[in-house]
């Protein structure tokens, strides 16, 4: 593998100047990186350099993903690609160029594809048969200062169809353009990734929050919405004697159920305690009130918790009842806590009023609970709602009027009932 040093050429021309001005003021308006790299194809093009193919990937700090990479082509325009985090234990990166580049602590590849040699990459061998003539490789370190979840740089290809390849002042012109699109693309993916945890953390709406500014102590809103508040029934003898994976996927299986359910009906999850769950439901859609909306989740959980524990009854793993508490009042929705350490959550009578209905549930095995200011606000489906009598819940005053829905409901289609 033929390896380069800094090239020895170093242009100071018009359109590399001008390629540099580009990339700092796309970076500082947030240009999306497949903005970001299909400038840097057309600044390339302004100073000459010939470039049919420019991949772009650099690791995320991300739950799910390990990176994400896009590829520009001439002929084709930019696609955009994410990788899990099983990639690195795949035939296709120990394969990879840039594997090799890690191993062997080498920044820069220049490799011919014009002569016949036998490529060791999987990658050189598609584009040599695809009729590209030269291939350039670069990675760009991030100092330790501005690394995030282990991403250490990005990493660029750029390869052309041109008959006799790149010249090394097309190289030069690449190296003199390629750091100010580095910076570019770090400032873009640091802040997705920023916004992206907090999103992952906090839920959509708390985050949106946090980066529009609310980050002050003390600093809420009352919101009125229907509070939801979920746990798993027997959850302590079910996990007693499980070892800790066991435990980590039971809890993940049943918070995904939940939460894919809210953030389908539009509800944001706020808070996982325990194995509970905090979520809101405001009005986001001109067919359905909030409580419509929580009502529909309920019941759609209650029938994946069916499913699932026949599946995973199957595969020999615990199962559980989950229990679903709803209330509609007035919350506190902002930060709390001490000067160093906020939370940025939902506070007031009306969530420990649903976490009282939870408990309650679980006492009259009942899965789904709701008060009587969520059926006043269902409107013409406060029919599927039967009632299950007036009961005290405790730290709470005076006695409730609850009411749960008919088991029927949950196992059959749902159907808007004639209003009582």
């Amino acid at each position: 593998m033929n390896t380069i040093p800094h090239p020895a050429i170093r242009p100071v021309s018009d359109s590399v100047t001008a390629a540099i001005r580009w990339f700092s003021e796309a970076g500082l308006r947030g240009l999306s990186e497949r903005g970001l790299i299909e400038g840097l194809a057309r600044n390339l093009a302004a100073a000459s350099v010939h470039v049919d193919r420019i991949g772009v990937g650099s690791e995320v700090l991300d739950p799910v993903l390990l990176s994400r990479s896009y590829i520009w082509r001439k002929d084709v325009g930019t696609e955009k690609f994410r990788y899990a985090r099983q990639l690195q234990r795949s035939a296709d990166w120990y394969g990879s160029i840039l594997y090799w580049m890690e191993q062997n602590n080498i920044d820069r590849i220049h490799r011919k594809l014009t002569a016949p040699e036998n490529d060791p990459f999987p990658l050189l061998v598609k584009l040599r048969g695809e009729a590209y003539t030269d291939y350039y490789a670069r990675q760009i370190k991030y100092g330790a200062a501005t690394q995030m979840g282990g991403n250490k740089g990005s990493w660029i290809g750029i390869a052309t169809r041109a008959p006799n390849g790149f010249s090394d002042q097309d190289i030069a012109i690449i190296e003199a353009i390629l750091p100010a699109f580095g910076l570019a693309f770090l400032s873009q993916t640091k802040t997705r990734s920023f916004a992206r945890v907090l999103s992952t953390y906090l839920g959509d709406r708390p985050a949106q929050k946090v980066l529009s500014g609310q980050i002050a102590r003390g600093e809420a809103e009352e919101i009125e919405a229907v509070v939801w508040m979920s746990d798993l029934q027997g959850y302590t003898q079910t996990t007693d004697h499980m070892k800790r994976e066991g435990i980590l996927e039971f809890l993940n299986a049943y918070a995904e159920i939940v939460a894919d359910a809210v953030y389908a009906h539009g509800g944001e999850v706020l808070k996982f305690i325990g194995d509970g769950v905090l979520a809101v439901f405001e009005r986001n859609s001109e067919t359905r009130t909030p409580a419509e909306s929580a009502l529909e989740t309920a019941v759609a959980v209650q029938r994946a918790v069916q499913r699932a524990s026949v599946a995973r009854n199957s595969e020999s793993k615990p199962t559980a009842e989950l229990v679903v508490g709803l209330h509609y009042g007035k919350v506190l929705f902002g930060n709390f806590g001490s000067p160093d350490r906020l939370d940025f959550t939902a506070l007031g009578s009306a969530v420990n009023e649903a976490s009282r209905l939870v408990g309650l549930a679980k006492t009259l095995e009942q899965t789904i609970i709701t008060s009587s200011e969520f059926r006043d606000h269902l409107g013409e489906h406060r029919g599927r709602l039967v009632s299950l009598g007036r009961y005290v819940l405790r730290s709470v005053s005076g006695a409730h009027h609850l009411y749960t829905v008919e088991p029927e409901c949950v196992l059959a289609a749902p159907t808007p009932a004639a209003p009582p």
